[in-house]
């Protein structure tokens, strides 16, 4: 015999028609992003994206390209869509008013009349059932890597890169590149990349370096005892000013001049809120020994060879700067010194698969438990 309550029981029904809902659990900086965005009356802008199964000049990606994830972003942030299944079903549920029979004793000569419509008791009607949800995974992307196996390289004009029928520009990219734009906007400058003729392409280590000499050369010569692109700061087009006047460097892309500007002088906002470029001797120190490790990808150094050919490839004023733990997390040595460049896929997949392996699923957890 049932002990309960009937008067305080909540009536359930399931729709004959389920709605078709996908449930997407929010990290909390996510969420927070979100309700601090409600608060000051404006909503922040989320993205969905995928990884592009082609490149830019239409050949599919490489083998050795990161695991392709669904993605949402923010303007800063990106994170991995996972699907979560669960044994235990959860239930959406709409409140309703529910037609009820009402109780009667069993000796009671009182017939239910058909005319008499149900009395209606508030309840829930279970709009639909979701056996799975959305998992949002905060991710580091390299953004760098994929745009390197992304983008054609430009080697020098003497020997463009043949242009496909149908070329990918910088906005296309940026849609199509599983990144938040504040990732997309840093690698692009890492990959130095640019574009020519709406065409985005990146620029060969070995091409970066040979522009970088040319352009400090000039500007020493243009600047005499004037320090002020090196101490203050000045705007790019100062730069490209004397680089045009100077004629050099006057076959190569101008875009391809400002996307090593950007990439080995260090940038400040100035009052006015255009952006000024510095040239530090050391952010400029380390930029070149990267480009150096990146021109020769498959190469072993002996670690004198490598280090001559860096301070080579820098000003004087950089050359006392030079050390190899600047490049710290770029490359490998071994016992007998020998330095090789890690590849961006390898450092992706071991950072992807330790992220993978630090979250483990409840039934992983309960049987570790088990055998304690």
């Amino acid at each position: 015999m049932s002990t309960q309550d009937e008067t305080k029981a909540i009536p359930l029904a399931f729709a004959h028609e389920q709605s078709p809902v996908r449930l997407i659990e929010l990290p909390p900086s996510l969420l927070s992003l979100i309700e601090n965005s409600t608060f000051r009356g404006s909503s922040p802008v989320l993205k969905i994206k995928a990884s592009p199964s082609t490149s830019a000049d239409g050949t599919a990606t490489p083998s050795n390209h990161p695991s392709p994830f669904a993605v949402l972003t923010t303007d800063t942030e990106t994170y991995n869509i996972r699907s979560v299944h669960s044994s235990n079903s959860i239930f959406l549920l709409n409140p309703v008013l529910i037609p009820t029979l009402a109780s009667q004793d069993e000796d009671s000569d009182t017939e239910m009349s058909d005319n008499v419509p149900a009395p209606l008791k508030p309840g829930v009607v279970v709009a639909s059932t979701c056996g799975s949800h959305l998992e949002l995974l905060p991710s580091k992307p390299n953004t760098e890597l994929l745009l390197q196996s992304f983008l054609t390289e430009y080697i020098s004009p003497e020997h463009p890169p043949a242009r496909p029928a149908d070329v990918a520009s910088k906005s296309q990219v940026a849609i199509d590149t599983p990144v938040s734009d504040a990732e997309f906007k840093q690698g692009w400058i890492d990959a130095t990349c640019f574009e020519i003729d709406t065409w985005a392409v990146r620029l060969a280590p070995s091409s970066a370096l040979q522009i970088f000499k040319s352009v400090i050369n000039i500007m020493y010569a243009v600047s005499g005892s004037n320090t002020e692109w090196s101490n203050e700061g000045v705007d790019i087009s100062h730069i490209m000013e004397a680089v045009e006047n100077d004629g050099e460097l006057e076959d190569w892309p101008a875009d391809a001049i400002r996307a090593v500007v950007r990439g080995s002088w260090e940038s400040k906002k100035a009052s006015d809120g255009s952006i000024d470029y510095i040239f530090n001797a050391p952010h400029a120190a380390k930029w070149v020994g990267k480009q150096v490790l990146l021109a020769t990808p498959n190469k072993s150094f002996r670690e004198s060879e490598f280090m001559s050919t860096w301070k080579e490839s820098v000003p004087a004023d950089c050359t006392d700067l030079i050390e190899l733990k600047m490049l710290d997390g770029l490359y490998t040595q071994s016992a007998l010194g020998v330095i090789r460049y890690i590849h961006g896929s390898a450092a992706v997949e071991a950072g992807t698969s330790s992220a993978a392996s630090k979250k483990k699923k409840w039934h992983e957890k309960f049987a570790a438990g088990k055998k304690k």
